[in-house]
């Protein structure tokens, strides 16, 4: 079974790769078996294939090839004519079995999305049909006739739209051969199917001339084996096999043509020219990590110059229009959308030919309301993830009454065009239904109005507002929400709804020409700092017209929750790092904990409902965000195999995060005392470490918030995600993690601001969210069974979770939702969220950065669902001798006992349930100091009674 050749075809192929399909050695990764570091296991090569298609998107460009063993094996759903599904080899495949075309197809096809390419080269036996693509070449027997026939699909679910061509060195009952080196040219043993393709490929040649030239040279020089071409689309065989799809955009080249008006004169101005796709740039990949055994870790990084660039489209619409001889004629607004044709282009990357600008000075570019129609759809007309879109207009803005009730001041914004009196004016509402109604995620539309009334003009749902000594996000009210669309769109106006634009004359901040004082202030602005973040432009722009004597203050509002910290521009933000790509299916696991201090005495610091909180977070762990029981590890003090000691909470914390990858998502829920002590390194403004405390704190010490972030959180790679719940005293900044959720004293603002780190080590990359019970100073308390609907004693703020909580909730409704239910219930407390890196606070928070599919628990590398045992290894596959002996004792207990701290075959306490009706409120969960020796714990958290809660310019046409 051994094979000579395939080697050798690995090198061949990546030598044509590079030199006829013009890829880079960064973009190229390889799988060989003579290499430890790279050995194509079934683990390895399926990682791989994931890594390949892994956020393929329009333009992509993927090419895989596979040489080696092909088999066949009995067919087990029934979808293959033969019986037979045909399979890849993998070089353990007497251990691991082998890669069937159903996986395959599953994995390299399925969910390709329209607009990117795959190219599949198989030299392999028995691979006439290994993808099961639906259309097939058929050459007639003269060899003179040729076309493609669509088979029945015997494939459950819809085809992928992308354009999926495969050659495969035979057909189904066929075997591929060997061409022995020093035969045809070769110098080294080779497969007869890559020499052929070899030897046929160029950059030109069609895919019906490739296919039939293969074969014939493989009949030529005495080859039975009949290479097969097969696609998921139907396949145009005129067309170049190396160039095939590069095409112009069918969307773009179906746009209705609009008379623009020439943009520097350019030949091309009026066409919607658009940039050519940009090629997927993965990583060399080496693999180490798979074939060592490092199930955690995580392909390469592409370096910075090979990553795509942040924007992959850019369109824009600029409008401006002075009302030539009108009564409301203006004078700045054409040479306002100059200016920004200027920006667009010598700033931000623009091609000429990329802009449509309407101007009412040039009768083949006028902006009439149908025109302004038709290019607004235009700049839309097929956006995919990555295109940035810009609308720029400068006019007159007005108002008309409210016809849907969406408006709490009764009136649309509206845009005016050239031709108003006739055709009437474009409102809100029509503009969101074409800008932004269907616009897909990842697309970014940015809108500038420089006119009158414009503040919300396009209904976006979030809006910064200044709360007097920051800018914090307000939300509208729900039932005056529009639509939501995916896309992020952000507008920046002129000024607010009932405000009108005024102009800047010349000499106005080097103005050499009239001008709206809105554009001015932009093009100071962010011609001064082109990366200016969305806080600093905004400011800058009000300081600017504040100092220059306008009243007007520009408005800024998105479709998204916005960090205020990130560039205005994306074309001025770094280029991101490459989506992490793990080398195994992604893991879940969690951990409840919950400690009712049974060894003190009562009324001493012991606690009735934290075990009661671990029962209920597990319910919830398995109701809402669908964990398994054998993902969940319990600690709880009334059961000596769970004990919540101190060495066995940070072993089962080194268990939770030990080795995780991207795409893994842990939970970690604690309830129980929480402590203060003195600070000893100096980073704490408070001077004090917020600490958990272990049932055995009189003998082991506290947990301090320095050992908390640096087990769970300090090494947690990029695209993982991690839930902490701290439902104990003084837990606020538990964590002290950088980003940090504030809201109004009204309620009806929040920001997400980066505080100052206080850990000298780089922030990780992880998605990492806390909610705690309440303020760094405050306490958390109990409620007693009976009252809140509870029927037994509980957390305050584990109850409210419980009651908050539904699979779609976004992060800032839970937590103002939270923070009310506790206010309602005359509870002090208040929960707190932060974040490791800036959160959005829109998302859902249960699905929070999307991660493992609700219910269905994910496989681990040998495809069984994740286990909670603390036995699943740790950093370099060594433990202290504490943790060991820690890990035997737990493993003799589950012998002994048939049970496990994953809650095998262990029945947990019902859920509680909360109606509503009463309340009762007793201190719990908080210590104070002095608990690293024996004593009596003191100063215990107690619950107080309840608290309060606290027309002068121009641009204007009414």
């Amino acid at each position: 079974g051994r094979l000579s050749r395939c080697i050798n075809d690995s090198d061949t192929m990546i030598g044509v790769l590079k030199d006829v399909f013009k890829y880079q050695d960064a973009q190229i990764c390889r799988l060989r078996d003579d290499r430890h570091d790279m050995m194509p296991t079934k683990q390895n090569i399926l990682a791989s294939f994931r890594w390949l298609t892994q956020g393929a998107s329009v333009g992509d460009e993927l090419f895989l090839h596979y040489s080696g063993h092909g088999g066949r094996q009995k067919d087990t759903n029934g979808d293959e004519q033969s019986g037979f599904d045909d399979t890849l080899i993998p070089c353990d495949f007497q251990s691991a079995g082998q890669i069937v075309d159903d996986d395959l197809y599953a994995h390299l096809v399925q969910g390709l999305p329209r607009g990117c390419k795959l190219w599949v080269m198989l030299d392999c036996c028995h691979s006439g049909t290994a993808l099961d693509l639906p259309y097939k070449l058929v050459v007639s027997s003269d060899g003179h006739g040729v076309r493609i026939v669509k088979a029945p699909s015997r494939r459950p679910g819809p085809n992928s739209e992308a354009d999926v061509i495969m050659i495969s060195g035979c057909q189904d009952d066929q075997t591929s051969a060997d061409v022995q080196a020093g035969s045809l040219g070769s110098a080294t043993a080779a497969g007869a199917m890559t020499t052929a393709f070899k030897n046929c490929i160029t950059p030109t040649v069609t895919c019906h001339d490739l296919i039939l030239n293969m074969r014939a040279f493989l009949k030529k020089n005495g080859f039975a084996q009949v290479p097969q071409l097969s696609s998921e689309q139907f396949l145009k065989l005129d067309t170049s096999f190396v160039r095939y799809g590069d095409k112009t955009d069918a969307a773009n080249a179906a746009a209705a043509p609009l008379p623009m008006s020439p943009l520097a004169n350019h030949p091309t101005a009026s066409l919607a020219a658009m940039q050519p796709p940009h090629a997927v740039v993965p990583p060399i990949s080496q693999l180490a990590a798979a074939a060592a055994g490092l199930h955690g870790a995580v392909l390469p990084q592409q370096p910075a110059s090979a990553r795509p660039p942040v924007v992959r489209r850019r369109r824009a619409v600029t409008v401006g229009i002075n009302y030539i001889g009108m009564p409301c004629e203006l004078s700045g607004c054409i040479n306002d959308s100059h200016t920004f044709v200027e920006l667009l282009t010598n700033c931000f990357g623009f091609n000429v030919a990329d802009i449509r600008q309407l101007r009412d000075d040039h009768p083949q570019g006028m902006p009439t309301r149908r025109n302004i129609t038709t290019a607004l759809r235009w700049l839309v007309t097929g956006a995919s993830e990555g295109d940035h879109l810009f609308f720029h207009y400068s006019g007159h803005g007005s108002q008309q009454d409210d016809r849907d009730g969406d408006e709490m001041d009764g009136k649309d914004e509206t845009l005016v065009p050239c031709d108003y009196q006739s055709s009437g004016m474009m409102s809100d509402d029509e503009m969101r239904s074409i800008l932004v109604k269907g616009l897909p995620k990842g697309v970014r539309l940015t809108v500038i109005m420089d006119c009158c009334h414009s503040g919300t003009a396009l209904d976006l749902p979030y809006k910064v507002v200044s709360d007097g000594s920051a800018l914090t996000v307000k939300k509208k009210a729900p039932e005056r929400m529009p639509i939501a669309s995916e896309a992020d769109i952000v507008l920046l106006s002129g000024c607010m709804d009932n405000q009108t634009s005024a102009d800047a004359g010349v000499g106005l901040a080097g103005n050499t020409t009239s001008a709206g004082a809105m554009t001015t202030s932009f093009r100071i602005a962010i011609s001064k700092n082109q990366a200016a973040s969305y806080k600093t432009l905004l400011t800058d722009m009000r300081t600017f017209l504040v100092t220059e004597g306008f009243k007007q203050v520009p408005q800024l509002s998105s479709e998204q929750f916005l960090d205020l910290e990130v560039p205005f521009m994306p074309e001025a933000q770094a280029p991101g790092p490459s989506p992490p790509v793990a080398l195994r299916p992604p893991v879940r696991k969690a951990l409840s904990i919950g400690i009712n201090y049974l060894s003190l005495p009562a009324n001493q610091g012991r606690l009735s409902g934290c075990i009661n909180d671990s029962a209920t977070m597990i319910d919830l762990l398995k109701s809402v965000f669908h964990f398994q029981d054998s993902q969940i590890t319990q600690l709880r003090d009334d059961r000596h195999d769970m004990m919540p000691t101190k060495q066995n909470m940070l072993a089962a914390f080194r268990w939770l995060t030990h080795g995780a990858a991207a795409g893994d998502e842990m939970f970690l829920h604690y309830s129980g005392h929480g402590g203060r002590q003195k600070d000893t390194n100096g980073d704490e403004e408070s001077g004090m470490d917020d600490t958990l405390i272990p049932c055995d704190f009189q003998t082991a010490g506290q947990i301090a918030d320095d050992d908390l972030y640096s087990i769970l959180v300090k090494s947690l790679p990029r695209g993982c995600k991690l839930w902490v719940m701290l439902d104990c005293c003084h837990s606020g900044t538990a964590l002290d993690l950088p980003y940090k959720v504030f809201v109004s004293g009204n309620g009806k603002s929040v920001r997400c601001t980066k505080q100052r780190s206080r850990h000298d080590v780089p922030p990780a990359e992880a998605d990492v969210i806390m909610i705690s019970g309440c303020e760094d100073t405050q306490t958390s308390a109990d409620v007693q069974g009976g009252s809140m609907g509870v029927s037994r004693a509980a957390g305050a703020m584990t109850t409210a979770f419980k009651h908050c909580l539904t699979p779609t909730v976004s992060c800032i409704d839970l937590l103002l939702n939270m923070r009310r239910f506790l206010k309602q219930n005359r509870y002090e407390q208040v929960p707190q969220m932060s974040s490791e890196r800036f959160l959005k606070l829109d998302s859902p928070f249960v699905s929070y950065s999307g991660g493992a599919p609700l219910g269905s628990p994910p496989a681990t590398a040998n495809g069984h669902a994740a286990s909670a045992p603390l036995h699943s290894g740790a950093a370099g596959g060594e433990l202290d001798a504490r943790i060991s002996s820690l890990q035997q004792q737990i493993q003799e207990m589950r012998i002994h006992h048939h049970g496990s701290m994953s809650h095998q075959g262990t029945p947990y306490a019902s859920p509680l349930r909360l109606p509503h009706h009463g309340h009762a409120h007793h201190g719990h969960h908080g210590v104070h100091g002095g608990l690293g020796s024996p004593g009596t714990p003191n100063h215990w958290g107690s619950h107080s009674a309840p608290y309060s809660p606290p027309m002068g310019g121009h641009h204007g046409f009414h």
